[in-house]
């Protein structure tokens, strides 16, 4: 069986010598969704963004769907998404169509299906009536449904959501968590979730 996430005897430590992560080891051995729960400052997001190739390890071995993240990071990165809570990437001045069609160029995706696939999940998330408004008028909340938008149009293979509801109120984290929810079923048990959460109803909610 094919290892899909996988850890051993990581460690990480900081420019400034601070040891975010000391000797974890952890296999995935099936698609699915696993929670990683713990409070800030734990290390989650050092360990996302290990996973997602944003940085690398000091020590140790990890590989995303057999692929080595030192050594094959393009490989990983045209399988895998990543969404943050809190994330503020894109450019003011474009509208949201324009900034989630230009991660779908990005992502190697056709103008056919970077139509087709923004229309369509900007209408599940309720966003489709503020395509045209500026990144730069969005609330929070908005925001937060545009990146899930942007990480979830390139159908990954691995999801990697870092606190996906952190700072938002209630009724929109609930919406995000719902359709992550039917975004995993429709994927008929092919699509993987890593979440990182510090809230203990969200890992209940989303995880196996």
């Amino acid at each position: 069986m094919n290892n899909y996430l996988s850890i051993k005897n990581l460690s990480f430590e900081y420019p400034d010598g601070f040891k975010a992560l000391d000797n974890i080891s952890l296999n995935l051995a099936e698609k699915g969704r696993l929670g990683i729960l713990g409070p800030n400052g734990a290390g989650k997001s050092t360990l996302i963004r290990i996973f997602s190739t944003l940085l690398l390890p000091s020590e140790g071995k990890v590989s995303v769907l057999g692929y080595d993240v030192k050594t094959q990071a393009s490989e990983i990165r045209w399988k895998i998404s990543l969404v943050a809570g809190g994330e503020m990437s894109g450019y003011g001045l474009l509208t949201v169509y324009e900034q989630l069609w230009m991660f779908a160029m990005f992502n190697g995706l056709t103008n056919k299906e970077a139509k087709n696939n923004i229309n369509s999940l900007l209408e599940i998330v309720g966003l489709n009536e503020s395509k045209n408004t500026k990144l730069s008028e969005l609330s929070t909340g908005m925001r937060q449904k545009m990146n899930l938008v942007r990480g979830l149009m390139s159908n990954p293979e691995v999801l990697f959501l870092d606190e996906p509801t952190l700072g938002l109120d209630v009724e929109i984290a609930r919406d995000v968590r719902n359709y992550l929810k039917i975004w995993m079923k429709e994927g008929n048990g092919n699509r993987t979730v890593l979440l990182t959460t510090h809230y203990m109803q969200e890992a209940e909610d989303l995880c196996d």
